[in-house]
């Protein structure tokens, strides 16, 4: 399995298209992590761009986001990521949360943001 995270300053980043990078975690099947990759962005809105093709190129498996537009889970979902939100603190607390499934699936869907509307 792996997992990406958007991440700016080791956090993760509140806008997964403008991220600086996506931390990229692979785990085993005891969820332990046996491998850590990062791929560069273009920073670009990801509803309008290739990030969810170059991710699943990358065999990603889960998005774990701070914030995120319907138009981009929609593009992830398309190539079978799934996306879990609300995720406030840094990339390793984040990637702790997920492993010990120690967090809410509910959360807010950005609608607009800098002009681009989802």
């Amino acid at each position: 399995m792996k997992i990406a995270i958007p991440t700016k300053d080791n956090r993760v980043d509140e806008h997964f298209g403008h991220c600086d990078y996506f931390s990229i975690f692979e785990l085993n099947e005891k969820k332990e992590i046996i491998g850590q990759t990062k791929l560069t962005t273009s920073k670009e809105c990801g509803c309008k761009s290739n990030l969810a093709d170059q991710l699943a190129a990358e065999k990603v498996n889960v998005m774990l986001a701070s914030g995120i537009g319907e138009g981009a889970i929609k593009k992830l979902k398309s190539q079978h990521i799934e996306v879990i939100a609300g995720f406030k603190c840094s990339v390793e607390e984040a990637l702790d949360k997920y492993i010990r499934n120690d967090y809410f699936a509910n959360f807010t869907i950005c609608t607009e943001h800098d002009g681009c509307s989802h």
